[in-house]
């Protein structure tokens, strides 16, 4: 029996009850040696925003990159701006806010939907009715005479509801109290207390005056019990401060009926809250 010779394969020859087996055996050779690239170690990786997640079931529909941003997501539904990572998308969608936007954007689109077919039907029976509209045009110029003007009053007040709209349900600013500034930058979670369990509603950065106040919409919110968690530890690590405090929670109740404003005045052995307006 003949055999090849192959570069890296040795043959053995085994003799096993009068039969002869020839085992081919890899040796290592340098081009075999695993290598490690130097590079490969301590690499840092950073999340960017991939086009090709619009097209998954949990994003399809509502997922958007930011233009210049490319660590940055935005959706659609809510007009919220968001870090472009998979776990925090997926956090995302499981927030009330969220979801509350995608059934009125679906109820939305079923509705436009049907404007349509009515609109189309419509067109159709203008066709045969051209000669009953222009009697019944006659009529409601007849009736636009005997029309009165509206009041000012009634214009007035209407002016004053668009000039003063409602205010959001739960807002909340933080203040350092050993500055007197207010602290920006910093993330406020909020959740609510649902079947005994503490249930994510959705979360946020306070602005250049230390407020924060797009946690849901008016028609969204419900009365119940409601928690504020501050992530102060990384504020106080910025400054190189000493804090005995890694988070801060404040629970309290919430009315429908009522919007509720919580201050944070903050510093790095101690805090106040109170119920502002």
């Amino acid at each position: 029996m003949e055999t090849e010779e192959v570069e890296v394969v040795e043959v053995n020859k085994v003799n096993q009850e009068d039969t002869e087996y020839f085992i081919p055996v890899l040796l290592p050779t340098s081009s075999t040696k695993p290598t490690l690239s130097i590079h490969s170690r301590g690499k840092y990786y950073k999340q960017t925003y991939r086009a090709a997640w619009e097209h998954m079931p949990d994003f399809k529909g509502w997922l958007k990159g930011v233009e210049g941003e490319p660590t940055r997501a935005y959706c659609t539904y809510c007009h919220k701006n968001l870090h472009a990572h998979m776990n925090s998308l997926l956090k995302h969608t499981c927030t009330i806010r969220h979801q509350k936007a995608a059934q009125l954007n679906s109820a939305r689109k079923s509705k436009i939907a049907i404007n349509m077919k009515e609109s189309i039907s419509g067109n159709e029976d203008d066709k045969d009715v051209s000669n009953e509209e222009s009697e019944l045009e006659e009529e409601d110029d007849e009736r636009s005479r005997e029309l009165k003007p509206i009041s000012e009053s009634t214009a007035d007040q209407n002016v004053e509801i668009k000039l003063f709209p409602e205010k959001p349900p739960i807002s909340t600013q933080v203040m350092d109290m050993t500055k007197g500034k207010p602290i920006s930058g910093l993330q406020v979670s909020l959740y609510k207390l649902i079947d005994g369990r503490w249930t994510f509603v959705n979360e946020g950065m306070t602005n250049s005056t230390g407020k924060f106040s797009e946690f849901m919409d008016r028609p969204d919110f419900t009365n119940g019990r409601y928690k504020l968690h501050y992530d102060v530890d990384r504020y106080f690590e910025a400054k190189k401060q000493e804090t005995i405090y890694p988070f801060i929670e404040i629970i309290f109740n919430a009315g429908c009926t009522e919007s509720h404003h919580i201050p944070l005045l903050l510093s790095p052995f101690g805090y106040t809250t109170y119920k502002g307006t």
